[in-house]
């Protein structure tokens, strides 16, 4: 698997798998929820660069 070669992208399913797990077993509100998976989402989208330190491919 692919996923297992990035760093980035187990950090981002971590975090996803973790907040999610989270959210439905009543650990995090709805608001920390949104702004949890909302940060996840926009940092791994967001770095798609060639050149960038924090490329996540």
């Amino acid at each position: 698997m692919k996923i297992l070669e990035s760093a980035s992208k187990m950090v981002f399913l971590l975090i996803t798998i973790t907040a999610c797990v989270g959210f439905f077993i009543g650990v995090l509100s709805e608001n920390n929820f949104m702004i949890l998976a909302g940060s996840a989402f926009t940092f791994y989208f967001a770095n798609k660069g060639e050149n960038k330190p924090y490329a996540g491919k």
